[in-house]
């Protein structure tokens, strides 16, 4: 039997879910016929995705269609139960979501995430946002099958949900999982059975999935797709000693290319990470500055790293002012270096933090680099032959796996510091996270 299922009301959007699910190594079918939910072919896969076909149904219609498949798919081996929502909220989408809570019939709470960040869809103050405007003003208003004629989803489950429903805002995500968690365990405890999130970012998906499983409740994904196929990555694979939480990346970025510092900023505007900054300056100074600035980075990584699941060490001189890069030729000058000799010094440094960083916390598993040269330093001070290379995450940048040495088989994403692309960092850190099960 699956261990994820995942109910839809029409079949693009249940194979997009599905597509989800893959990459997080799942096996996936997605079925339309009701007679293949019993049937042994489907039984291998690690997930099920079902299409109603019931979006332009009478809601009446559409609940029983629904209950239908929740009843027939109810399993004590599912790990996971959601529910495909559209992300303009078209269809029954208060109906369909009483109906598979009504199904399973083990008081469940439907955890509402009506927000695709990949697709610039968010959920704020309870609103749908497209590209940044009510979903009323989008391209997306203009469907034949019309949006959800208020925009705000909390007041849709308010006015529609047969139970009693709660909004929770963007303030209730900002003092993490703990807080979020203890807040969702309350309003389980008073009978609350949806809760819907706000929602801007792939963090905020993060932060709210961790949240659910700490809360430790019963619950159902309601969603586009995002937050369930997060979710599945977190629960379907639990308790083994190599996933969740216990996993961390830690990324390298050397050098003063603009773009890469761009990256950097939309990381950090992104993504809950800490980032500790490498004075280049002393790597091209004597012996005892070279060390002692590579341990003060490695001693920063290794005391705040259980705070943090992705830890970088950036290079100051990305935006650097015009004083600190006069004050770095000055010391090639002082030093008799030419640039490639720099280059070579400070990369073999940034190759050393990272071996001391995985040396001194077993917990990353995983590391970024950009820049051929920090590569090439790194995989030697890891005595790895190289990559395995397994996929491609963006144009110019790698996912792949260490060769050979001590720590062969640690994930890698590898990315040239010509790759362009602004969102190249986070795509990565994403990437990751999806090979890594976390």
């Amino acid at each position: 039997m699956a261990q994820c299922v995942v109910i839809s009301d029409e079949i693009t959007g249940a194979s997009s879910v599905g597509a989800m699910l893959q990459k997080n190594r799942s096996t996936v079918c997605s079925l339309v016929s009701s007679r293949g939910l019993k049937d042994p072919a489907t039984q291998k896969y690690d997930c099920l995705v079902y299409s109603t076909n019931s979006r332009n149904l009478m809601p009446s219609q559409s609940y029983q269609m629904v209950f239908y498949a929740g009843k027939l798919l109810k399993s004590s081996d599912v790990k996971l139960y959601a529910k495909r929502i559209d992300p303009a909220m078209r269809g029954n989408t208060c109906t369909e979501t009483q109906a598979l809570l009504d199904a399973l019939g083990d008081n469940r709470v439907a955890i509402v995430v009506p927000a695709f960040p990949e697709l610039k869809r968010s959920n704020v103050g309870g609103y749908i946002l497209v590209d940044g405007k009510p979903v009323e003003k989008s391209l997306v208003g203009l469907d034949d099958l019309r949006p959800y004629d208020g925009g705000r989803v909390a007041d849709l489950f308010t006015e529609k949900f047969r139970y009693k429903s709660e909004a929770l805002h963007l303030k209730d995500l900002f003092h993490g999982s703990d807080c979020l968690a203890a807040k969702i365990r309350d309003l389980a405890q008073s009978g609350t059975r949806a809760i819907v999130l706000d929602c801007t970012s792939q963090q905020d998906i993060n932060t709210i999935a961790d949240a659910v499983i700490k809360s430790g409740i019963k619950f159902i994904a309601v969603d586009p797709g995002p937050f369930t196929a997060t979710m599945a990555r977190k629960v379907m694979r639990a308790g083994s000693a190599e996933d969740g939480l216990n996993q961390k990346i830690f990324g390298l970025v050397g050098g003063s290319n603009p773009l890469i510092a761009a990256q950097v900023e939309m990381l950090r505007l992104e993504e809950k990470a800490l980032f500790v900054p490498v004075k280049n300056i002393d790597l091209i100074d004597d012996d005892q500055k070279r060390a002692a600035e590579i341990e003060r980075v490695v001693t920063n990584v290794v005391a705040r790293a259980d705070d943090f699941t992705t830890v970088f060490a950036v290079s100051d001189h990305l935006g650097a002012n015009s004083q600190i890069l006069m004050q770095f030729d000055r010391m090639l000058e002082e030093s008799n270096r030419s640039p490639a000799e720099a280059m070579d010094l400070i990369a073999t440094a940034y190759g050393q933090i990272t071996r001391m960083v995985i040396e001194r916390c077993p917990s990353f598993k995983a590391v970024y680099s950009t820049g051929a040269e920090y590569t090439v330093a790194i995989c030697r001070e890891l005595k790895s032959l190289g990559l395995e290379i397994q996929g491609q995450v963006l144009p110019l940048t790698a996912y792949g796996q260490l060769l050979d040495g001590p720590y062969a088989g640690m994930h890698y994403v590898a990315s040239a510091t010509s790759a362009t692309d602004p969102a190249t960092l986070i795509e990565s850190i994403q990437y990751l996270r999806r090979k890594m099960v976390i």
